[in-house]
Order: C-alpha cells, then structure tokens, then sequence
C-alpha cells in the first residue's frame, strides 16, 4: 500500500520570514507550528518541506545557507514539539536569475510539481492521499497540479517572499488561518485511510561521473550535474534508515485521534534526555479539546440554538396553560339552587380542565426538547 505525506511550504508557512532568508541565525518557527506538525505526524503522515530558493539564484545567499536554514529549522522543530521533518525540497533556481548557473524555469520551482513528484517516487507515496500547504497561490497550483488536496494559509500578517505568476488562478479546497487548523482539517478529512509503516529513501548521484553505491544512505545534498545540462535542485534532510525507523511515526489504529495524540505525547515523553515537554502537554491537550468540539459540533443538530429556543418557548406556554387551568378549575363555583350557575360552573371546570391537559402534553414535548439540546 502506498504512503502518504503532507508537503509544506517553507517560509510563512512553518518559519517567519520577511523576506529571503540564508541566516540560520535569524530561523524562528511560527506559533504552534511544531504542535501542529507533531499532530500530523501522529496521524501517520510523512512530513515533507518544498520550497522555491530563487534567493540562491538572485547572489543574495548561496545553497549552504539554505541547507544550514533547514537544519536549524527541522533542530527547532524537534526541540519543541519533537516533529520530524523527513525530507526538504528546494529548487535554487528562477527564469529571471542574475547568475547565469541558475538562470532556469525549472520542473522543481512551484507552481509546478516537480518537488512533489520527485518526493512521491522517493517515498512511494499515494498522491491523490496527500496534502499541500502553503501561504501563496503557486504552493496550492503545484498541489493541484501533483494531485493532491491544498490548504491555503491566508494569516492578516501574511507576508510575500516572491511574485507569483500574475495568470496563476487555483481555488484550496481549503483556506485557513494557522497550520493548527490545517492539521484539525486533515485530522477531520483524512483519518479514513492509514498508511502502512514508513520506509526509508536512499537518495544517489546519478551523474555519469560520478555514482555512489545503491546501499549508501544520502547524508547530506546530493546534486546531479552532468556534463551538458544545469545543476538539479537539492534534497536535503532524507531520512537515513536508522533515523527512518527511530523517528517515523508507529503504524497505530486510527479509530480516535485522541489515542493517536495520547500515544505521541506517550512516546515524547519517553525519549531519553528529552526536554520539558510541559508547553507540548499543554498544546496537545488543547488541540485535542478542540478537535472534540468540533466533532462534537459536526455531529450535532444543525439548529442547535433553534432547538434550545423552541424547548424554552414551550415550557414557557406550559406554566401559562398550567395557571390558566388551575385557575378555570378553582374558579368553577355554583350554587345548586340555580342550574344556569351549574352549566356555568361545569363549562368553566371542562375548560380548567383541558387547559391542564395541554399543559402535560406541552411538559412532555419540552423535555424532548431538552433532552436533545443535551446529546
């Protein structure tokens, strides 16, 4: 059975980033976004990042900045939630660049889906089960175009790294905040189909000069350069087997999301010389209350507060028809001596006494009422 991943965006999607960024130093992970991808994680999907580094191709930084920007940005990720990146895409190169070694409109540079398919044949993975995220148009055009489903991260704050192409028009199937209501989306869509466990990848130079052996794992990037034809983007961080099996996530039953997270944090917890997971605790346990009431919520009545309404109305019109009742039927008084006053007296209680009736019958379909503003 295939895999599955979610392929993300780099900067503004997993880093802040207000520009073109070769700095490690400068690397700060956006709010939640290491719960958030340890969440996903848990739910048995590869964690794949694809980014344009047209910066590269601009003289701006070279491709060991943005090696250097992935290693502390997958350190920080592991250090406050324990997500696991497994592999890095990134393609240096633009159509306009200055430096005449990057100067290509290449299949790896979004909005095309050479990055995502490239992954797919490295991971084996099912695309048409697989995710896209990512702050710009181009991120959700190269999803589509690979066959997967697309989250658009549109944040008030949200800032442009690079232009997108001004005739680049795809709808998400879905639009979002923050990744933590992507990772509720993908919780809520996709927890149908659980992959088997992860293999790992070996990534070689298939240069004709230069070739490593077919058991080497890829420790670092690997570029292919022959001869006649311009340097091919970069993969970096591809999971080596020993890492494969110590960070990929268990094969678990997905019946609830709750174990699945339980089992996480279990596991987090566990590792030896592990920092304080407290925060993590924390932002697990709450992303886990609000995936419950939006199950919650999903399930219930789609008049919920109409319903509520209704039964308070209703009870309201049984006190009125109990005091009307009651008050007919203490009210129904005659003399003996006058049959007028008994036929009086007599319709008065037949009508205190109806009123009653309505009143039970009011009680009983408002504690229906109630009791399904409780499920």
């Amino acid at each position: 059975m295939a895999e599955r991943a979610v392929f993300l965006d780099r900067d503004n999607t997993i880093i802040d980033n207000d520009g073109y960024l070769g700095d490690p130093a400068k690397v700060k992970l956006l709010p939640g976004a290491a719960t958030a991808l340890s969440a996903i994680r848990a739910l048995d999907y590869r964690l794949i990042v694809v980014s344009n580094q047209s910066g590269v191709a601009r003289g701006m930084f070279d491709e060991n900045a943005v090696e250097a920007v992935n290693q502390e940005m997958c350190r920080q990720l592991r250090d406050q939630a324990g997500a696991h990146i497994d592999a890095s895409y990134y393609c240096p190169y633009h159509p306009e660049a200055p430096i005449a070694e990057y100067k290509l409109d290449h299949d790896w540079r979004k909005p095309k889906p050479g990055m995502l398919k490239q992954a797919a044949a490295d991971f084996g993975l099912d695309l048409s089960q697989c995710w896209t995220i990512g702050d710009q148009p181009r991120d959700i055009a190269a999803g589509a175009a690979a066959g997967t489903r697309t989250i658009l991260l549109r944040d008030p704050d949200h800032k442009s790294t690079d232009a997108d192409p001004p005739s680049l028009e795809v709808s998400p199937n879905f639009i979002v905040k923050t990744l933590a209501d992507a990772a509720r989306i993908i919780a809520r869509e996709g927890k149908n189909h659980p992959s088997p466990a992860p293999t790992s990848v070996t990534r070689v130079a298939d240069s004709p000069t230069q070739t490593l052996p077919a058991s080497a794992p890829a420790t670092g990037p690997v570029r292919n350069e022959p001869a006649t034809t311009p340097a091919q983007p970069l993969v970096s961080n591809a999971a080596t087997p020993a890492e494969a099996a110590q960070a990929a996530p268990p094969a678990i039953d997905e019946n609830t999301l709750v174990e699945k997270l339980a089992q996480r944090l279990s596991k987090l917890q566990s590792t030896p010389a592990a920092p304080p997971y407290s925060r993590l605790e924390k932002s697990i346990d709450d992303l886990v209350a609000q995936l419950r009431m939006q199950n919650r919520a999903a399930e219930a009545p789609a008049d919920f507060s109409g319903v509520k309404f209704a039964a308070i109305i209703v009870q309201i019109l049984v006190f009125l028809a109990l005091a009307t009742g009651l008050f007919d039927a203490l009210s129904a008084k005659a003399t003996w001596k006058d049959w007028s006053e008994v036929a009086v007296a007599f319709t008065t209680l037949q009508r205190g006494i109806i009123w009653l009736l309505i009143a039970v019958i009011l009680q009983i379909f408002a504690a229906i009422l109630f009791r399904q503003t409780k499920k």
